[in-house]
């Protein structure tokens, strides 16, 4: 079985013939992880006035020709009336197809996690034992194992949420200010959902419990900044059961003094053990205390 030398190389500088493929023979197979060419408008205006200038990337099935790289191109050819469009043609094998479309949309920060993963998967169905790891993964994509872990964590966690909940969440490379007031969440805020979600206090809830709070704390994090969200989330997994807008009340009040500067120091050398034991902050560990106090004596 032909393999690349390396997953960084580009396609442009593998061997291939340069034809001129009829937009009707083209296809958009499962191996091309871009499961939408998104908004090419831009790209229509270039085609029409230049044509396609950059060739596509294709394999022969058949008598027709999959595409593995240049969805956004083939889609901006179609509006744009083409009839032809220039594409190196050369023979590859499904694992091939899908490492190169994922290199090379990666590269151009051209797709989404969620479309990463399905990637991913697809790739460890193909070849279970060369990529049925993360590390065996990171190596073939030319990325870092914390990239890939972070991918398939964030997705994961984002679609387990959406089922349980039936919630509109979706994860994105870079979402718009807007897109996360509605609920997008950036990734790094989705790699913090699924430590939640992993949480032995979050698996302790009833599960239609444990589905909306963690629908609460997705909507509420996302648009926070990466510190703010995760600071929320290190309190809520001290306390699921506990409102998330309470939880985020309280991170903003403890976020905005110095407990070490307001508490005895024999009470800020105990909160500051207590979150070195327990893997999270000073201001979750006082937020627990302060709750569970005032549950104590009935005021909450």
């Amino acid at each position: 079985m032909a393999k690349f030398a390396s997953a960084q190389q580009s396609w442009k500088e593998q061997t291939g013939s340069i034809m001129s493929v009829e937009l009707s023979k083209l296809f958009v197979g499962k191996t091309n992880v871009r499961k939408s060419p998104g908004d090419v408008g831009d790209l229509v205006d270039s085609v029409r006035e230049k044509g396609i200038l950059e060739p596509v990337l294709a394999r022969p099935i058949g008598g027709r020709y999959e595409l593995v790289v240049g969805s956004r191109r083939l889609e901006a050819a179609r509006i744009a009336g083409l009839k032809k469009i220039p594409a190196i043609v050369r023979p590859m094998t499904d694992e091939e197809a899908i490492i190169v479309s994922l290199v090379e949309n990666i590269q151009r920060r051209d797709i989404e996690p969620e479309e990463e993963y399905d990637a991913i998967v697809l790739l460890r169905r193909a070849n279970p034992r060369a990529y049925g790891s993360a590390d065996q993964i990171a190596k073939a994509l030319g990325k870092s194992r914390r990239y890939i872990d972070d991918r398939i964590n964030a997705v994961e966690a984002v679609r387990s949420i959406r089922k349980e909940s039936r919630a509109d969440i979706t994860v994105k490379q870079a979402p718009l200010q807007k897109e996360r007031q509605k609920g997008v969440l950036p990734v790094r805020h989705a790699t913090f959902l699924h430590r939640a979600e992993e949480a032995q206090t979050v698996q302790d809830l009833p599960k239609r419990e444990r589905a909306t709070q963690l629908k609460e704390l997705a909507q509420t994090i996302a648009p926070m900044t990466t510190p703010e969200a995760e600071n929320v989330v290190s309190h809520f997994v001290m306390a699921p059961q506990r409102p998330v807008e309470d939880i985020k009340k309280e991170v903003s009040y403890l976020h905005a003094v110095k407990l070490e500067i307001l508490l005895d120091p024999r009470v800020a050398d105990g909160l500051r053990r207590a979150a070195e034991e327990r893997n999270t902050t000073m201001e979750a560990v006082a937020s627990l205390a302060i709750h569970s106090w005032l549950r104590q004596q009935r005021y909450a």
